[in-house]
């Protein structure tokens, strides 16, 4: 200890004596108490430090982690198929490609213009008309039958009678092919006189086998057969419903001019 107090200062000196430390003379002018350490020079040399090796474990660990987790988020991640079906449609999707030669923008062909009411009036009446000719051709053929004048004039009554029945058929199908939903109950009008001339048709028809039955008759001497009285039950039908006819017919007839008619026209 002799040596250390000649000489000036001392400082403890960490280093001397092989590391074991120990109090050294001051070289650089410190003036402090013997008794206090001099700072450290290196502040991080009193730090401890970390072996490599567990810096090394630590990388791997968390390396380890992440996969772990990468692997957990894949299992219960939804397969592509149930991803796409609980994404349901987007409202941002973009619109689907028309198929190549679409029509969907070219101009549709419009029908015909639709018939006034008046029109539609005027196309019915030309019906009743072409009927009311036929009516007295039908009346002409019974007549035929109920005289009884010979087999000749009674086959062509019979004659006479289906050819009716066939244009009645034939006025069926003109009216069904009319549009008369401009007029008022033009509906109701349609459907009555259509079953009307369907009676009528089955009437001439019944009237026909009727003279079929009649053949070899005597004059005032005409059977009355099924026939016969068939066609007086279809001649009351087709009255019953050509009434009915008249009855939406008549208001819309007057609306637009057009003759009026009775039963014994249709």
């Amino acid at each position: 200890m002799s040596e250390n107090n000649s000489g000036g200062p001392m400082r403890w000196d960490e280093h001397a004596r092989g590391g074991a430390g120990g109090w050294v003379r001051a070289t650089d002018g410190r003036t402090g108490p013997p008794d206090e350490p001099a700072p450290d020079p290196d502040p991080d040399s009193g730090r401890r430090t970390v072996p490599k090796k567990y810096v090394l474990l630590a990388v791997g660990g968390g390396l380890a982690v992440a996969a772990l987790v990468l692997v957990v988020a894949h299992a219960v991640r939804p397969s592509a198929p149930e991803a796409a079906h609980s994404a349901g449609p987007s409202s941002s999707s973009s619109p689907s490609v028309a198929l190549s030669g679409s029509t969907e923008t070219d101009p549709q062909p419009s029908g015909p213009p639709t018939a006034s009411a008046e029109e539609q009036a005027t196309a019915v009446d030309e019906l009743l008309e072409r009927s009311e000719s036929d009516r007295q051709q039908v009346i002409d053929a019974v007549n035929a039958v109920e005289a009884c004048a010979s087999d000749g004039t009674v086959a062509a009554a019979g004659q006479a009678l289906d050819e009716a029945a066939v244009r009645r058929e034939g006025l069926i199908t003109d009216l069904a092919a009319l549009d008369v939903g401009e007029l008022a109950s033009g509906s109701l009008a349609a459907g009555s006189l259509r079953t009307g001339w369907q009676h009528s048709a089955d009437a001439d028809r019944a009237f026909a086998d009727w003279a079929d039955d009649a053949q070899g008759c005597s004059p005032g001497a005409v059977p009355r057969t099924s026939s016969y009285r068939r066609g007086v039950r279809s001649s009351e039908l087709a009255t019953g419903a050509k009434e009915e006819f008249l009855a939406h017919w008549t208001p819309i007839a007057a609306s637009y001019g057009l003759p009026e008619r009775d039963t014994a026209e249709l």
